[in-house]
């Protein structure tokens, strides 16, 4: 997948700041900007957009994964690409595991859990 980098004017002092700021919970600016297009991507983008959009992608994804060293594990079955939203919706509807119920998690934590993107 071909990718375009965007460029943002923001005042050096306000970013050296922020950058700060980020590193102390292990942050990036860059990596915060991805998250919040992504979620703008899907909550503008029409659903079948987005799934047509996503079609053309897994092609290219599916060519740089026989590319890369294969597993010793028995290979799965591909199941359908899912939106974030879908995935929150089913993991929504599962009951969750009952090791996982400690109750103590970060703020936060339970959002990162799950989330991944490639570019």
């Amino acid at each position: 997948m071909s990718t375009t980098e965007l460029k943002v004017p923001f005042p050096s002092e306000r970013l050296d700041a922020l950058r700060f700021f980020m590193e102390k919970k292990d942050q990036t600016v860059e990596q915060e900007l991805k998250d919040y297009l992504n979620k703008t991507y899907e909550r503008l983008v029409p659903a079948n957009v987005r799934e047509y959009v996503e079609s053309r992608l897994e092609p290219e994804e599916a060519s740089v994964q026989t590319t890369e060293p294969q597993q010793a594990s028995a290979p799965r079955a591909r199941q359908p690409r899912q939106s974030r939203r879908q995935r929150e919706q089913a993991a929504a509807e599962m009951p969750p595991a009952p090791d996982t119920q400690t109750g103590a998690a970060e703020p936060g934590e339970e959002e990162a859990q799950g989330m991944t993107m490639s570019m």
